[in-house]
């Protein structure tokens, strides 16, 4: 039987990072050294990894804002003692993505159900990309995909005040950037790992619900009893506040601008999937 490995292919400032605290803490899985490795996305793209060196080094000038929720334990990402340097040297290369993976698999299998890679990269991969290594890794692992969705105005609110904190200006100027950008579409990213990965193989999770506690969908798709990771869902809830607190509150004039420029990923979004989510839309600002 094939290692199991699951791919985040959510947006940034989705609620991954909880999502996959969670996972880890039921035991269901572990991504080696990173939430994050970004190592597909430099394989389509190798240029981007010097870029992403320079916006971490404007990060010391601009600050980090606000801390996670909670606090990662220490061991979270070094429990298990993998190669790392081999990874980075030399280029990037699908066999060294493998490699590292199965190697993980051998250090874990023991103790959890998957590997994890949650990268949240701002570039998509593309059809084409993913196409071209999906021989490769399904060889390898049996693979899943989960996508994690905030409402989009929200969502946008939180990713445009993190670019104002590490590079500057307002967080109403950079949204105003994205407002027509397709790559704000929900719908859009859906359908292409639908048609790369098939439709059983990718799994939605609506960021709302699963702070509310929702986590049967997910539990239903891993084939896994996922709990919430916390107790009491009330503070799970407020955890969630903390961390999107977002700096600078979104006001009302904002929100509206918004909403006119953005309504066609709300309609998209009912359109493929049949409803609104309940937290999602005029509401969300109530």
């Amino acid at each position: 039987m094939k290692p199991k490995l699951l791919l985040n292919a959510g947006y940034p400032s989705t609620g991954t990072t909880s999502l996959y605290y969670t996972l880890w803490n039921n035991k269901y899985g572990h991504g080696g050294h990173w939430k994050e490795n970004e190592y597909l996305m430099f394989i389509q793209s190798p240029h981007l990894f010097e870029i992403r060196n320079k916006v971490h080094k404007n990060r010391i000038k601009f600050g980090e804002g606000v801390d996670r929720p909670w606090e990662l334990p220490n061991n979270f990402f070094m429990n298990h003692q993998t190669p790392i340097f081999p990874y980075f040297t030399e280029g990037f290369k699908l066999e060294k993505y493998i490699a590292y993976y199965i190697d993980l698999w051998e250090r874990i299998k023991d103790e959890y159900q998957s590997m994890l890679d949650f990268s949240n990269a701002e570039h998509p991969l593309s059809e084409k990309f993913m196409l071209s290594i999906k021989e490769d890794l399904l060889k390898n692992f049996d693979i899943k995909i989960v996508m994690t969705l905030r409402d989009p105005i929200h969502r946008l609110w939180s990713f445009s005040n993190r670019r104002s904190l590490t590079q500057g200006g307002e967080p109403q100027s950079w949204m105003k950037k994205y407002f027509d950008d397709r790559n704000m579409s929900y719908v859009d990213k859906y359908k292409k790992y639908e048609r790369v990965w098939g439709r059983d193989n990718v799994k939605v999770i609506i960021n709302e619900d699963f702070y509310a506690g929702h986590t049967q969908p997910l539990s239903d798709f891993l084939d896994y009893n996922i709990a919430p990771t916390y107790n009491q869902l009330s503070h799970l809830s407020d955890m969630k506040n903390k961390v999107y607190s977002n700096w600078c509150k979104i006001d009302i004039q904002t929100w509206e601008n918004a909403f006119e420029n953005m309504s066609w990923v709300y309609d998209e979004f009912e359109k493929t999937f049949g409803y609104i989510p309940h937290q999602w839309g005029r509401h969300s600002i109530l």
